[in-house]
């Protein structure tokens, strides 16, 4: 009787955790963190996550916990921008938005503090990875 009422706890949770991550694979907010120091160029770790993958029509929220200003662009520093979308400076506690509604690709960096970089890949909901 015991295995048994533990079987069902296990399932009823891996039932739940697999809904959750559905439901987080369907869209809504990822938020990268500029962290406090990024502007130091040894800084190892300036935005967390750097890189990440979200479904089309998400949107990512560059929130500044850094005590400078920053901007965030699509484009490298070795190229320049790609003018997919080019944010204005946003203070400390402050937070630059983006909802991306096409499957693709797309470097950002700031490009006053060109070591604050990653990429954001988005991908069709349809499409499993």
């Amino acid at each position: 009787m015991k295995l048994l009422t533990l079987a069902t706890i296990f399932l009823l949770i891996g039932i739940a955790s697999f809904a959750q991550s559905e439901a987080n694979a369907q869209g809504g907010e990822f938020t990268l963190t500029i962290n406090p120091g990024a502007t130091d160029s040894n800084s190892l770790s300036p935005i967390e996550p750097a890189n990440v993958t979200i479904p089309v029509g998400a949107t990512v929220v560059w929130l500044n916990k850094d005590s400078a200003y920053h901007q965030i662009v699509s484009g490298t520093p070795e190229a320049g921008p790609t003018n997919v979308f080019y944010g204005d400076f946003f203070a400390t506690n402050e937070a630059y938005n983006r909802t991306f509604d096409s499957a693709g690709v797309i470097d950002y960096y700031d490009p006053i503090w060109t070591n604050i970089r990653g990429q954001i890949t988005e991908r069709n909901n349809n499409i499993r990875i």
